[in-house]
C-alpha cells in the first residue's frame, strides 16, 4: 500500500533515515536506501546537480569527501558537483571511502561486516529519478532536500527540475519537499503545491517564527535539533506545523525530543 506523508503524519514518534541508513552504508547510495528498507518511517536524501542539469542524489557541494575522485584522473579541484556532467559523475566510486573512513566506527564495534562491504558492487552517484523509482516500488515515503544552488546557473531551475522528477513518477503525495533556501519552498508552492514542504534551519530560528512559517506557507520546520526547545516545539504544534528534528544519534537525546512533542527525528543510525 503506497504511504502518503498526510497520512504518515498522523502517527507518532517517526524515525526518518538520515542520507539512508549511513551509519552502516555510505550515504545517499542506493545501497543506503535499501538498507533502510522496513527499518525506518521515510528516508531523506540530498539533490544537486550536474553540469548538464541532472537532479543527482548528493550531500556535498564537493566531490571529495564521498567518493574516490583525488584518485582520479580529469578531475580537477575543487571537485564540485556541477563542474562535472553525469556522464563523468558516474566513472566515479562513491562507495569505497566508507569503509577505508569508517565515519561512525561501525565497522570496527563489529556492527557492520568489512568483508560485507567490501563484497558489494561499487556504488556510483544516484539520480534522483533512479531514487524515486527504487522507493516508490518499496512504498517509500522521501524527504528531498533541496541543496541550495545560489551561485550556480541552476539557483532559477533548481526547484522545477526536482518537482518535475517527483511528478513524472507520480510520487507527489509520498515526497516531503524542504530546503535551507526558503525561496525554492515558495516556488515549489506556485509549482506543486500538492507537495509538502518544510523549512531547514540551523544556527538560530527566523525571527517572529510562527509568523513567518505561515507566510512561507510550509507545512513543516525542520531545526536543528541543537536550537529546538519544549516551548518552540509546542507552540509549532498548537499551530498545526509539524516538527522533524535532525540530526539525534543519541537515544536519550531522540527519546527527550519526542517527549517534547516532535513529530520525527532524523537519524544516522536505524
Amino acid at each position: 500500500m503506497i504511504v502518503f506523508f498526510a497520512e504518515l503524519f498522523k502517527r507518532e514518534r517517526l524515525i526518518a533515515a538520515h542520507r539512508g541508513n549511513r551509519s552502516i552504508r555510505p550515504e545517499n547510495t542506493l545501497s543506503a536506501f535499501e538498507a533502510s528498507i522496513g527499518k525506518c518511517d521515510f528516508v531523506e536524501l540530498d539533490v544537486g546537480f550536474s553540469q548538464d542539469g541532472v537532479p543527482v542524489v548528493i550531500h556535498d557541494d564537493t566531490l571529495n569527501r564521498t567518493s574516490n575522485i583525488e584518485e582520479m584522473e580529469g578531475f580537477t579541484k575543487p571537485y564540485n558537483v556541477v563542474d562535472y556532467d553525469l556522464s563523468e559523475l558516474e566513472r566515479l566510486d562513491f562507495s569505497s571511502w566508507f569503509v577505508k573512513k569508517d565515519p561512525f566506527g561501525t565497522i570496527s564495534s563489529g556492527l557492520v561486516s568489512k568483508a560485507e562491504l567490501e563484497s558489494f558492487s561499487i556504488q556510483r552517484i544516484p539520480t534522483l529519478d533512479t531514487v524515486l523509482k527504487f522507493l516508490k516500488k518499496h512504498n517509500m515515503p522521501v524527504n528531498v532536500e533541496i541543496k541550495d544552488m545560489s551561485n550556480t546557473k541552476f539557483d532559477t531551475i533548481a526547484t522545477k527540475k526536482v518537482i518535475d522528477a517527483i511528478k513524472s513518477n507520480q510520487m507527489q503525495k509520498m515526497v516531503l519537499l524542504s530546503s535551507f533556501n526558503h525561496k525554492y519552498l515558495k516556488e515549489a508552492k506556485q509549482l506543486a503545491p500538492e507537495i509538502m514542504r518544510a523549512a531547514l534551519q540551523e544556527h538560530m530560528h527566523p525571527k517572529s517564527l510562527i509568523s513567518y512559517l505561515k507566510e512561507l506557507d510550509v507545512h513543516c520546520y525542520h531545526p536543528d535539533a541543537k536550537i529546538t526547545t519544549k516551548e518552540i516545539v509546542s507552540k509549532l504544534n498548537d499551530n498545526g506545523i509539524y516538527v522533524n528534528v535532525f540530526t539525534v544519534n543519541d537515544p536519550k537525546e531522540k527519546e527527550v525530543m519526542f517527549e517534547y512533542g516532535v513529530k520525527s527525528v532524523f537519524t544516522d543510525f536505524l
